[in-house]
């Protein structure tokens, strides 16, 4: 029982998040869209799957499309942070050239 509360908490969380990004896996671009306002100063920010820093952009809308040009074939972690630098989405996605 313990682990059937626990998968709904899982499924409630995924559908509150932040970020709706597509398509995964991504080659040429990847979309990020935000389902609510982000704060003005806010972030988004990629690192590969050895936590090396690949690039940062700020978010001026609730669409935002990445060329992934620079980005190899992997895994990669994005993050979502406000002015503050406060962590507000993370999650991962696949370059697939």
């Amino acid at each position: 029982a313990g682990f059937a509360q626990k998968s709904l908490g899982t499924g409630n969380a995924a559908e509150s998040k932040l970020v709706h990004f597509f398509p995964n896996p991504a080659s040429a671009f990847i979309n990020f869209e935000f389902k609510q306002p982000v704060e003005r100063g806010s972030v988004i920010q990629f690192y590969s799957f050895l936590g090396r820093k690949v690039s940062s952009q700020a978010i001026n809308s609730n669409r935002l499309t990445i060329n992934l040009t620079d980005f190899i074939t992997g895994i990669y972690i994005f993050q979502v942070r406000d002015a503050s630098g406060r962590l507000l989405e993370s999650n991962k996605f696949q370059v697939a050239k």
